[in-house]
């Protein structure tokens, strides 16, 4: 069995190496506890709501989400929605539902109220299914 035997010099690089690491947790800023611009609501920031309608009425289960962020919501059965975030003028609200032409919408000084109208995109199969081919098991007959 071996053993490891610390010289001094070995020992006073360790103990740096503690010191270095502490100065540095110590000296470093906290920010976790400071107000950051992000979460202060300014004036200009609205509640923004709206209806989302297609060719043939309301339209529901829309997506509805902020551009760059994981904020977003879903119209209800009426095509209405309300944003559950506070936005301001140059923030994108991105619309998008399958089978519909994906629509950005950008904020500005005087929005409030969004209503839009989706239209529908033609969604192509590629390739042809080949029915001509029986289903064949790959089970083994006993």
């Amino acid at each position: 069995m071996k053993t490891q035997v610390f010289t001094q010099n070995q020992s006073l690089k360790t103990f740096g190496f503690i010191a270095a690491m502490l100065a540095l947790f110590a000296f470093h800023p906290i920010y976790g506890q400071t107000k950051s611009p992000s979460t202060e609501v300014s004036a200009k920031e609205r509640s923004v709501s709206g209806i989302v309608y297609d060719a043939n009425g309301p339209l529901a289960n829309v997506n509805v989400i902020q551009k760059g962020t994981r904020h977003g919501t879903v119209t209800n059965d009426k095509g209405e929605f309300k944003f559950p975030v506070k936005l301001k003028s140059g923030d994108v609200l991105v619309f998008s539902y399958l089978g519909y032409e994906k629509q950005d919408v950008y904020i500005t000084d005087d929005t409030s109220f969004i209503e839009i109208t989706l239209k529908d995109v033609n969604v192509e199969m590629i390739g042809a299914l080949d029915s001509n081919t029986p289903y064949k098991s790959k089970r083994k007959k006993n």
